[in-house]
């Protein structure tokens, strides 16, 4: 008998709320796989990106970037800005350094999620290819806009001024490096979760609500 202030307890609650929980839980039991595997294929994972962001400067801006190396998961990008300093006494250009992975955790959070959705094997192969695409995406922008952000901001006025040249402004490749950096890589991932798995979703709602 429940006690006079205390709300009946229903149920159906926690039969309607089961399947939800379980599947994070499974998701949250897949993140820490899904981290590994990222990390130890971060190489391969990268090179998509590494060839875009090559393909995206050296296309778009011959004069200023030579091309991309990849090393291991990181990236030098090639510049043919002239920088005041001298190495052995030689004149050096400038090189930059960037760390794509920063930007494509998402990759591991989808694993977790789609590892976690009931879904056939088949659909769960197609997923994660599409993951894998999405997330490219998401870190070419964000290497491509970390690039501009380190000319424009970190490396002198030699730098800023090839930017200026290249006639991108300040304030646009500020806001886009934070939009790649804070919003796109933990956005991007779930919203994508969300819209391959629609039907799923509307289910759980759907049973949640009858």
């Amino acid at each position: 008998m429940n006690e006079p202030n205390e709300p009946p307890h229903d149920d159906n609650d926690d039969s309607q709320s089961g399947p939800v929980k379980e599947m994070f839980l499974l998701a949250a039991l897949y993140l820490p796989l899904g981290f590994f595997l990222w990390f130890f294929m971060a190489s391969g994972l990268m090179f998509p990106t590494s060839r875009l962001v090559e393909w995206l400067l050296t296309g778009l801006f011959p004069d200023l970037f030579e091309r991309v190396v990849q090393l291991g998961y990181r990236f030098e990008i090639q510049t043919g800005v002239v920088m005041p300093q001298r190495v052995e006494g030689r004149v050096a250009a400038l090189n930059l350094d960037i760390n794509p992975m920063i930007y494509a955790w998402g990759m591991a959070l989808l694993f977790g999620l789609i590892m976690a959705t009931p879904l056939r094997l088949s659909q769960r192969l197609i997923q994660l290819v599409a993951s894998l695409a999405i997330v490219t995406l998401v870190t070419t922008w964000g290497v491509f806009w970390e690039v501009w952000r380190d000319l424009a901001f970190l490396f002198g006025p030699q730098a800023a001024s090839a930017v200026q040249t290249a006639g991108l402004s300040p304030t646009a490749i500020a806001l886009c490096y934070q939009l790649g950096y804070l919003v796109l890589p933990g956005v991007v991932p779930i919203a994508a979760w969300i819209l391959m798995n629609r039907p799923f979703i509307e289910r759980l709602v759907r049973h949640r609500r009858f």
